[in-house]
């Protein structure tokens, strides 16, 4: 998951959004994000076939 990637280079606080259209990433990109220590800023929303996804960076 390259979201992973761009989290390691982020400080403390910094949020990333995550923008798929595989719909197994609602189930995988938040649990890999907390998985890896990451915190989900709000809850994954739809718009057409685009997932969203606000990562925080706590750690």
């Amino acid at each position: 998951m390259y979201a992973l990637d761009a989290l390691k280079e982020m400080k403390i606080g910094e949020v990333l959004e995550v923008i798929a259209d595989c719909p197994q990433s609602f189930r995988n990109v938040p649990e890999e994000a907390v998985r890896h220590g990451y915190e989900l800023v709000a809850e994954p929303h739809k718009d057409g076939q685009d997932l969203y996804f606000y990562i925080k960076v706590v750690k």
